[in-house]
């Protein structure tokens, strides 16, 4: 009897040896670490802040989660690829200056909902993705360089940011 619950328990921790070098050397391991913050300094150049921006749109941002980069059936979110021209249209539409209007998109995204969608964005300054002014900003460069006019910049859009910030309630 003894010999038998020897062989069996020598199988078992074989087994698991085997299972654990399989898990060790042929399935990806994973590592999750906080997004990290993106510092855009006074100075920074357009290009580089549309830069960060799309860094920030395809990464920490999880943008890319609800919105598509181009046009296509079932689309959750608008899609990236002209959102810059669909964004200065509906700031006309609505009398007012596009900063504004695309800033208000990003930290109140319930005030103005694009005919179609659903209200289900949250806040870019709240969590879950908590966004810096300066990051914020960036992310706004991103969006009006895809087929509008980049008006933001950093840090001169700050008072700007900050009003709309003030408007949506200081979330």
């Amino acid at each position: 009897m003894k010999k038998g619950v020897l062989k069996l328990a020598i199988i078992v921790i074989g087994l698991n040896l085997i299972f654990v070098y399989i898990g060790m050397e042929f399935l990806p391991q994973s590592e999750s670490r906080p997004p990290k913050v993106i510092k855009v300094e006074a100075g920074i150049s357009q290009d580089d802040l549309i830069s960060v921006g799309e860094e920030i749109v395809f990464g920490k941002g999880q943008c890319m989660v609800c919105h598509v980069v181009k046009p296509e059936a079932g689309m959750r979110a608008p899609a990236m690829s002209s959102i810059g021209a669909e964004m200065e249209r509906e700031a006309k539409e609505r009398g007012i200056p596009v900063e504004d209007h695309v800033f208000e998109a990003l930290v109140n995204p319930s005030k103005y909902i694009v005919k179609g969608f659903e209200d289900m964005m949250s806040p870019v300054q709240t969590p879950p993705t908590s966004l810096t002014d300066g990051e914020i900003i960036a992310v706004a460069a991103y969006l009006q360089s895809k087929g509008g006019k980049v008006t933001v910049s950093y840090p001169g859009s700050v008072p700007v940011l900050k009003a709309q910030i003030a408007k949506a309630g200081g979330k």
